[in-house]
């Protein structure tokens, strides 16, 4: 079987998984940005590969049957077993590292403190928040801090290109910005 064949198949699997959670074919071409006509020919085709109906189609949706609720079990292992990979190749997962100069305050910071890990140093921070501007910087945002009329801080925010310093540097920015 070739990879494209494959691939294509795949696809529908992934959307039998999708119809079987949403209930409804329209409900899961919404969610997805494909027109239900389209998932229901792609539907058919899976049902015709494996020679099994894996639909009640109904006037109130898509019921699975036996064999639809067993094959999208199995497609979320499938599933499983693709983000594992997908993250194979990342960083470890551990807890983006925080420097924050003295003197910053962020609202709601401390609902954040198990998900991130304070440093003593800007050099072995993955997320920098200060007045003044980080020697290094894989990404660099200034935002500004208004402390009170007419106090405003410049804040530098540093995070490397790791996806969890990159989302805990958006969350500090959004949270300098609403205060």
């Amino acid at each position: 079987m070739s990879v494209k064949v494959k691939a294509g198949m795949f696809r529908n699997l992934l959307y039998v998984k999708e119809v079987a959670e949403a209930g409804s074919i329209s409900a899961a071409a919404e969610k997805n940005g494909i027109k239900p006509s389209n998932l229901s020919k792609l539907l058919n085709e899976t049902e015709s590969m494996f020679g099994h109906l894996l639909f009640c189609r109904t006037k109130h949706g898509a019921v699975p049957t036996k064999d639809g609720l067993m094959l999208a079990k199995k497609i979320i292992k499938l599933e499983e077993a693709l983000e594992a990979c997908l993250n194979c190749l990342e960083p470890e997962n551990k807890p983006p590292r925080l420097y924050m100069a003295s003197g910053i305050e962020i609202q709601n910071l401390a609902d954040f403190q198990k998900l991130f890990l304070k440093v003593e140093s800007e050099n072995e921070a993955d997320v920098i928040v200060s007045n003044f501007k980080p020697q290094r910087a894989d990404e660099l945002v200034s935002t500004k801090n208004r402390i009170g009329r007419g106090v405003v801080q410049n804040i530098w925010v540093c995070a490397e290109n790791v996806k969890p310093a990159l989302e805990l540097a958006r969350f500090i920015i959004l949270q300098i910005h609403n205060q």
